[in-house]
């Protein structure tokens, strides 16, 4: 008997991703102690075009006249509202030269040949029609910024982020990793 899925063309091993889920740190993160950050602000956009080759023009949406946090999710679209892979996240002050949505266009060089990020670059290769952006705009100070955004990659882990600040998260990965 045939499947809508016979014959499967692509190499699957090649989408593979590993994911750290632990509910010890997803328990542990908080909001406690930061300033001016409303979980409840949080939108979405998708980030690539119908082809997955360029960044939409939706992005304009993003302000600019606050920094904040953005995440990368892969949205696989077989059920709508339901499942999500949190693959990056990142955040962006707000100061003459930077703001949320410049942070979030200047990924769009990790499409084509001069990238510099290797995970963004595949995440943007791979999977580019499937990839939305949530952000959070934060009318804050860098320290505050920079804290949340470290306490949602310790808590998250998201495949695509290399650095974690959270030194005993980044123990505990660095022993399987």
């Amino acid at each position: 008997m045939t499947s809508i899925y016979d014959p499967v063309e692509s190499d699957l091993e090649a989408f593979q991703n590993r994911y750290i889920m632990s509910p010890e740190l997803w328990e542990k993160f908080t909001l406690k102690g930061l300033k001016n950050v409303d979980f409840t602000k949080w939108k979405s956009i998708k980030l690539m075009n119908t082809n997955g080759d360029a960044f939409s023009n939706s992005l304009d949406l993003i302000p600019t006249e606050y920094g904040g946090i953005y995440v990368y999710t892969i949205n696989p679209e077989v059920l709508p509202a339901c499942g999500s892979y949190i693959m990056y996240i990142g955040m962006a002050t707000k100061t003459s030269s930077e703001n949320l949505r410049y942070r979030v266009k200047s990924y769009q060089k990790e499409i084509g040949i001069n990238y510099t990020r290797e995970r963004l670059h595949r995440l943007f290769l791979k999977w580019g029609k499937y990839i939305y952006v949530y952000f959070l705009p934060i009318n804050s100070d860098k320290k505050n910024i920079m804290e949340l955004e470290s306490r949602l990659i310790g808590a998250l882990i998201p495949p695509c982020n290399a650095d974690i600040q959270a030194k005993s998260v980044k123990q505990a990965v660095k022993a399987f990793r």
